[in-house]
């Protein structure tokens, strides 16, 4: 479903005006007599929370009606998994940020908290950035002292399907991830102007066009360090993990999306404990 042929680049032509979107998904999910369902909900700027029917738990997808982002959209993202809940939350596809007309910035901001003995998921698609895009993106996590947590992300530089490069624009990223009040794990990436030829020098993308990294928090990391390994060996593209400090982390570089992500999809349900959801078909 990565390699689907995406539509051509919508950016408003000069002289157009511009629509920009304010809105998000902010949700709670409680533990119930029937397990984990939606606590409190609201949805806004075209932003919906899906519940498909699952066998394996509380499973969200969120989906964006208008069908990308542009520069000056803001979306807020906050999901906050109450003490013993269990959830996974996703998206429908790979999210896509279109060329800015100018240089306002597409910003999205991530709210997860994880309570006392919850268990929470959040794996995205994916976000697939065109040429000119400009996107600022916060991850903010706060973890229960025995919360366990799982997140992964995958960004591609330029539609690689159509053969576009990203030779303009930038990426801000930052994530912040809390255990009670002790900062864990702190990763910020910044990269401006020519992308595709800083990600050409070996320091950086050793010409790889699509990055990703998964993160586990759970007490156990450190054990299933081998057997996610295991999973990874013959991997169609770059691809390690460490753990320490009850965290395991894998990053992987790859000319495509699907490498990347069939990489994310052997690994993922040994870390939840549960198959991925079915949106993510490969």
């Amino acid at each position: 479903m990565f390699a689907a042929t995406l539509p051509s680049d919508p950016s408003p032509r000069p002289g157009l005006a511009r629509v920009r979107v304010v809105g998000g998904v902010r949700t709670s999910l409680s533990e119930g007599p029937r397990g984990t369902a939606i606590g409190q909900l609201h949805e806004s700027g075209g932003y919906r929370l899906m519940r498909p029917r699952s066998d394996h738990g509380f499973e969200g997808v969120v989906i964006n009606t208008g069908g990308g982002m542009v520069g000056g959209d803001q979306i807020t993202l906050h999901v906050s998994a109450e003490a013993g809940s269990r959830g996974l939350i996703t998206t429908q596809s790979a999210e896509r940020v279109y060329r800015a007309a100018d240089q306002s910035e597409t910003r999205v901001d991530t709210r997860l908290r994880v309570g006392t003995g919850a268990n929470l998921a959040w794996l995205p698609q994916g976000t697939i950035l065109f040429d000119g895009a400009r996107l600022t993106r916060r991850l903010h996590v706060d973890l229960a002292p025995d919360a366990h947590f799982l997140a992964g992300e995958m960004l591609v530089f330029g539609r690689t399907a159509s053969g576009e490069r990203m030779t303009q624009g930038s990426l801000r990223d930052v994530w912040r991830v809390f255990r009670g009040d002790r900062l864990i794990y702190a990763d910020t990436v910044r990269i401006e102007g020519d992308i595709d030829a800083q990600l050409q020098r070996p320091g950086i993308g050793g010409g790889a066009r699509v990055v990703g990294v998964l993160l586990a928090v759970r007490p156990d990391a450190l054990d299933l360090l081998g057997r996610v390994r295991d999973r990874l060996a013959g991997a169609a593209c770059r691809i390690a993990a460490s753990a320490w400090d009850d965290m395991l982390i894998m990053r992987g570089l790859a000319d495509r999306l699907e490498p990347l992500a069939q990489g994310f999809a052997a690994v993922a349900p040994l870390l939840m404990g549960r198959p991925l959801p079915r949106v993510w078909s490969l």
